[in-house]
């Protein structure tokens, strides 16, 4: 009987026997890899959208409305890809984030000064893109094939 090609153990549930005698759930090992980094990326790009109006309450022209909305649009289309495993997407998507984690956190405590509130929504957004950094960072020196 012929299934097409994959693998094999896919077809069959239950525990089986993998490299070296480690038990692995034959169902399980693929998605495993890749969620902690397809959650932060969610909850980053939530975060941005979760921002969006924040970013747009005071007096904005429309030329910077359009620039606020095309680069999240672009930061959001970015992590899209990333979680479809396009090829460089989370390459990508990691630089962005540490990329605005080095341009928001010098001037948190600035932020603090001004406003508390502003502050906070900054704070979590540079926590939620450093996460996602350090994911990625663990997950390409664990498996820098798949990365």
């Amino acid at each position: 009987m012929n299934y097409g090609s994959g693998n094999p153990t896919k077809r069959v549930r239950g525990r089986h026997e993998v490299l070296a005698g480690l038990r692995a759930d034959a169902d399980d090992l693929v998605p495993r890899a890749g969620r902690p980094f397809k959650r932060s990326v969610v909850a980053v790009c939530c975060w941005i959208l979760i921002e969006t109006p924040l970013e747009l309450s005071g007096s904005i022209s429309s030329t910077a409305l359009l620039a606020v909305l095309v680069s999240k649009a672009l930061v959001c289309l970015t992590g899209f890809a990333a979680i479809a495993r396009v090829r460089f997407a989370r390459h990508v998507f990691a630089f962005i984030c540490a990329a605005s984690v080095l341009a928001v956190a010098p001037a948190l405590p600035l932020e603090y000064a001004h406003s508390v509130a502003i502050a906070l929504v900054s704070t979590v957004e540079c926590v939620a893109k450093a996460a996602c950094v350090v994911v990625f960072a663990i997950g390409a020196a664990n498996d820098p094939k798949r990365a």
